[in-house]
């Protein structure tokens, strides 16, 4: 079960108390942060205009695709992940304070969290800065949720983000199928049985146990 309480983390209003998730390079440097989305950056100016932006830009990768606006963005922050207790979502920021991109995680269950919303928005000069990230996320996943398995999604086409998670680790466990549905203005992909799919490609389960990270990264300090 998770050792954190994942609503209180959200709930907070102080930003001198936000966690902040530490981003390392190999050589150990500090790079940057992951900060959690909580009720103390909402008002942050910009946040829901980069928010909005990087959704847009990376919408053909999401299972349901339509044209995201700001109000949209902070009406989703509000009503669904700020209350929820099995997702968070960070900000990606460099030692400056400057948005990069965002990374979450959400179906946060007894023994296992899944990669989730994991976007970069801006170029930087940190290199494999999203390899670095990943990595910090893994060891909070482990050591602050207690999992014993990290999880993710990504469609099957998606080589660029799959490399990345080969190289964190993840390995695939499951090739599901997709049935790919146009509504108005929205287009949603489902896991559907293999005669249902249409999409041309399928929903790639990938997963990184502890005992395997254990094993890669003996140095990291996990608690879980």
């Amino acid at each position: 079960m998770a050792q954190v309480d994942i609503v209180n983390l959200k709930d907070n209003a102080d930003p001198a108390r936000r966690l902040r998730l530490p981003i390392r390079d190999d050589s150990g440097k500090h790079v940057g942060d992951l900060q959690c989305i909580d009720r103390s950056m909402l008002d942050e100016p910009g946040l829901i205009d980069d928010l909005t932006t990087w959704r847009n830009q990376s919408m053909p990768f999401f299972l349901t695709q339509f044209s995201a606006s700001k109000e949209r963005t902070r009406r989703w922050l509000e009503s669904i992940s700020l209350p929820a207790h099995d997702r968070i979502l960070f900000v990606i920021c460099d030692p400056g304070g400057n948005r990069l991109g965002n990374f979450g995680v959400c179906n946060i269950r007894p023994g296992s969290a899944e990669f989730d919303n994991v976007i970069r928005g801006r170029a930087s000069d940190i290199r494999n800065l999203m390899f670095h990230c990943g990595m910090t996320m893994l060891e909070w996943t482990f050591a602050g949720l207690g999992a014993e398995t990290a999880e993710l999604h990504v469609f099957s086409h998606n080589e660029k983000a799959i490399g990345l998670y080969k190289r964190l680790g993840f390995s695939a466990a499951e090739s599901l199928p997709l049935r790919r549905i146009e509504e108005e203005d929205m287009v949603k992909y489902s896991v559907v049985d293999r005669p249902e799919a249409n999409a041309g490609f399928d929903y790639l389960r990938m997963e990184f146990p502890i005992e395997r990270f254990r094993q890669a990264h003996s140095a990291a300090l996990l608690t879980g």
